[in-house]
């Protein structure tokens, strides 16, 4: 795994400098132009493509919270696989049963009064749980880290059911 921070001369950090980071994906976008490997070999010029897509991939995993921590995760611990490291994390797992079972009703209820406030209701979970993540990699509690990073992932997946509900609540 290549170290996306590195690559933007960055401090491997959960809160990052969304100015610099932008500032350091011009510069090295405008470095590896097409225009400036015109004249160069096609090996040069297939090596610059290469690495424009890796800066692009390294862009888009420091822009996503879930990505940028399981990359500081990666980098402190190794590559793992998350299938392995899977914590039996019962309290939210019934919490997400929970949510689940309102997001149906509400579907089935056509409530787009009562949706919006769920989903207004998941958004601030989601702030909670990345204010935690945010503390726990600063505390380099990897494990703790990782829980929370599953965590985002489900009230990514809800967030999304939420608005694919909410569209089609509002097409009728």
């Amino acid at each position: 795994m290549t170290n996306p921070f590195a690559l933007f001369a960055l401090p491997v950090s959960f809160e990052l400098d969304q100015h610099r980071l932008s500032q350091r994906y011009l510069a090295l976008q405008k470095s590896l132009h097409p225009d400036n490997f015109a004249n160069r070999s096609a090996q040069e010029q297939r090596l610059a493509l290469q690495k424009s897509a890796e800066v692009n991939d390294a862009l888009q995993i420091l822009k996503d919270p879930i990505s940028r921590a399981d990359s500081i995760i990666a980098l402190h611990l190794g590559s793992q696989d998350t299938e392995q490291q899977t914590n039996h994390d019962m309290a939210f797992l019934m919490q997400q049963m929970t949510w689940r079972e309102q997001l149906e009703a509400l579907e089935q209820q056509q409530d787009t009064q009562r949706l919006s406030a769920f989903s207004a209701q998941i958004e601030q979970a989601g702030r909670e749980i990345l204010s935690e993540l945010s503390t726990a990699l600063g505390a380099e509690n990897w494990q703790q880290a990782r829980v929370l990073t599953d965590r985002l992932r489900f009230i990514r997946k809800l967030t999304a059911e939420i608005e694919r509900i909410e569209e089609t609540l509002l097409a009728f």
